[in-house]
């Protein structure tokens, strides 16, 4: 992947898949500190502990026939070439959390990409999941939110 907007793509597709109706992404960028994190926190299935240990692992995917699972294992490599870290937390029913840094400035920290593009990709392919978006720089916050208000 060429830049991290299909990361979080990736990741989020993986929400759906194991039935989140709510997805949250947050992208924060700390100039003054050089770093950039994303986390992308979901309210799906979860994972055990095995195999909660084992997500960023290319041989190992929760897919049906599927044997290699690498958009995970692709965003650890992506983190740890500038520098970062990478972090999947998740338990049975109370959903997944991924969290990646990076050193902002770091020569090989893949480029944000194209956040709208993805973002407006996954509301029209879902429109009744409820899609949280935030993206901090410095004191400037960008949010989307597309939680429906709920009828009586």
């Amino acid at each position: 992947m060429e830049d991290l907007s299909l990361h979080i793509l990736d990741i989020v597709e993986n929400s759906l898949r194991s039935g989140a109706r709510r997805v949250e992404i947050l992208v924060s960028e700390d100039v003054e500190g050089d770093r950039l994190a994303l986390e992308i926190r979901d309210d799906g299935s979860g994972m055990d502990p095995e195999d909660c240990a084992r997500a960023g692992d290319p041989f190992f995917t929760t897919k049906p026939g599927r044997r290699i699972g690498l958009g995970l294992a692709l965003l650890a490599q992506a983190a740890r070439e500038a520098e970062g870290e990478f972090h999947v937390s998740s338990a049975p029913g109370a959903g997944t959390t991924v969290r990646a840094t990076f050193r902002r400035g770091h020569p090989d920290r893949k480029p944000l990409g194209d956040m709208a593009a993805t973002l407006r990709t996954l509301v029209v392919a879902n429109p009744k999941v409820d899609l949280i978006y935030e993206h901090r720089r410095g004191a400037q916050t960008s949010r989307l939110d597309t939680r429906r208000v709920k009828q009586p």
